[in-house]
């Protein structure tokens, strides 16, 4: 009987180390999934960062190409000038532009077209 007792001991012995086992590779792979996690979430936001910075750089970009066509430049000389391609300045002059742009750009143009009148009316290029 005592032999018995004995082996059954060893058994509950050897279960519990490889439970143990168990619930340390587990806990690692806990660890590691968690790591994961956080650096997609991580990621994710830094995403949305990038992207809200591109959308301003955009509608920044958006409200100066405005301007040039409010000053009647061809789109093939804004993208000449600019180094986008015409297609890029389309497609960034359809944007809406932030009213803070919007007034500034007016603001600037009222401010020239100020300036011109005093120096005898605005003057085309032919002369």
């Amino acid at each position: 009987m005592g032999r018995t007792a004995t082996r059954a001991q060893e058994a509950k012995s050897r279960a519990r180390e490889a439970r143990l086992a168990l619930l340390a590779e587990r806990n690692a792979q806990d660890e590691r999934i968690e790591d994961a996690v956080a650096a997609a979430l991580l990621a994710a936001e830094d995403r949305a960062a990038g992207l809200a910075q591109v959308e301003q750089a955009e509608r920044d970009a958006a409200a100066a190409l405005l301007r040039l066509s409010r000053e009647k430049v061809p789109m093939r000389d804004m993208a000449s000038l600019t180094g986008m391609a015409e297609p890029v300045c389309a497609r960034l002059l359809k944007l809406p532009v932030d009213a803070k742009h919007d007034a500034a750009d007016r603001r600037s143009d009222d401010a020239t077209d100020t300036a011109s009148e005093g120096e005898g009316g605005r003057v085309d290029a032919a002369g």
